[in-house]
């Protein structure tokens, strides 16, 4: 039991970041032209549209949250007087709301990708896969935020797994905490770590290209050409 639980808590998170950005790098170096998202907007595009929306803002709402929950401690939010009641509100319905939308937006495309005709005949495996990780990672976390807190009861995930994930970051990994987490938060931290094992080798690679500069740059104006300013075109008779 010794060895599975180094196995699974010291060197699995390593390997994966290791894997993570290894990939990155070598994905980028070898491949920079396939980095991108690979929009297939022009076959179809009101399910992309309402899937991608749904997923896209949701997802960030999640990252947030997961930043907050796990690599910001416990003692944060003390010394600024939010009690663990306070917090678990913010954390259960924010969480919740923002679980339940973007594992929607993901079914809409995943069942895009399935039922369009034109759609489905240029996916690859890539895209399967990219589907199928995400929906399963995320479903995941919905049964903790959900079902855990409904049945089970309300659970401060920050001081063992957030701990955890804080002791392998600082590279002074504790897994004694992980051997009495509960199963649910268990798979989710494993299934989360092969996300990122993945993500460099599928198109999600484009979150890392985001075009943050879009948001202060100058407005670009764009207007009609006058007939003095339109350039004039020779005839093939002269």
């Amino acid at each position: 039991m010794g060895f599975i639980n180094l196995l699974f808590w010291v060197i699995y998170p390593y390997v994966a970041i290791t894997v993570f950005v290894v990939g990155l790098v070598l994905r980028f170096d070898k491949d920079p032209y396939g980095w991108t998202s690979k929009s297939s907007q022009i076959l179809e595009r009101r399910m992309l549209m309402v899937g991608s929306m749904l997923f896209h803002w949701s997802f960030i709402f999640v990252f947030i949250g997961h930043i907050m929950g796990l690599v910001i401690p416990p003692s944060f939010y003390l010394s600024l007087g939010i009690s663990f009641s306070s917090y678990h509100e913010i954390a259960f319905y924010g969480g919740a709301v923002a679980g339940v939308l973007s594992v929607a937006g993901l079914v809409i495309l995943l069942i895009r990708r399935l039922a369009v005709p034109r759609v489905r005949a240029i996916a690859g495996i890539d895209d399967y896969v990219t589907l199928g990780v995400l929906l399963v990672v995320m479903s995941s976390g919905l049964l903790n935020t959900l079902g855990f807190s409904l049945f089970v009861g309300p659970y401060d995930y920050r001081y063992t797994l957030g701990a955890w994930i804080r002791s392998i970051l600082t590279l002074n990994p504790n897994l004694t905490i992980m051997a009495t987490t509960p199963y649910t938060y268990q798979l989710h931290a494993l299934l989360g770590l092969l996300f990122f094992a993945v993500l460099p080798f599928t198109r999600l690679v484009h979150i890392f290209s985001l075009p943050l500069p879009y948001l202060w740059r100058k407005n670009i104006v764009y207007r009609s050409m006058t007939k003095k300013e339109a350039p004039k075109v020779k005839s093939q008779t002269e």
